[in-house]
């Protein structure tokens, strides 16, 4: 059963600094992507995805490098689509957090990862996926403190304008992402309801050592 498995998964190590060519056989149903560099691991999910996987796992392997397990699960040419988003600033996170949500893209909570970046540190690493033919949107707010109390109060909040739990991940400070989906209206372009407004200085600089927790839908 252990060759089995070893058989189906294929693993692509990547050196800093170095992007491999991602190698995928014909009949290969699993594969298991890992690296340091966030530009490469998108690259290797774009070209999985456009194969035929999906991400079913992920998780950081060290201080600084990050694991992603796929599974084959459709034929292209329409794949499930990916975003890696990786930064050490909330302001920043949130941001692109949205501009991805715009396109289509969706959190996937059990990916929230805090890890070491070789050149600035510690940071935050999320994923988005898009299905085929996806047509439903949503929008992002992303709340942190390092005081609990604030954040449950913030958490009510947002809980009463609509908006869900999508994930937290706690590296020094909490950090709790809260999902809203957006309704199109009937003369076209997207509404959600109205939402609390966010205090000045919320979104500040993540730092801290690291300790990991996942909240999945």
């Amino acid at each position: 059963m252990r060759k089995c498995i070893a058989c189906l998964i294929f693993l692509v190590a990547v050196a800093p600094g170095f992007a491999a060519e991602l190698k995928i056989a014909q009949d290969q149903t699993w594969v298991l992507l890992a690296t340091t560099k966030t530009s490469t691991m998108q690259k290797e999910l774009d070209e999985a995805s456009a194969k035929g996987f999906r991400v079913v796992a992920g998780s950081p392997t060290s201080g600084t490098e990050i694991a992603i397990l796929m599974k084959k699960t459709t034929k292209a040419p329409s794949p499930y689509q990916y975003r890696l988003l990786a930064t050490s600033r909330t302001g920043t996170m949130q941001e692109e957090l949205n501009a991805a949500a715009r396109e289509g893209f969706r959190l996937l909570p059990s990916i929230m990862v805090a890890k070491n970046s070789t050149f600035v540190g510690p940071e935050i690493a999320l994923l988005m996926e898009r299905p085929p033919k996806n047509q439903k949107r949503y929008k992002y707010q992303l709340l942190a403190t390092t005081r609990t109390s604030t954040m449950q109060k913030e958490i009510l909040e947002y809980l009463d304008y609509g908006f869900t739990v999508a994930g937290m991940v706690s590296r020094g400070e909490h950090m709790v992402i809260m999902e809203q989906e957006i309704q199109e209206n009937p003369q076209g372009g997207l509404q959600s309801i109205r939402e609390p407004e966010v205090k000045a200085g919320e979104n500040c600089e993540l730092s801290g050592q690291m300790a990991v927790g996942l909240i999945h839908q």
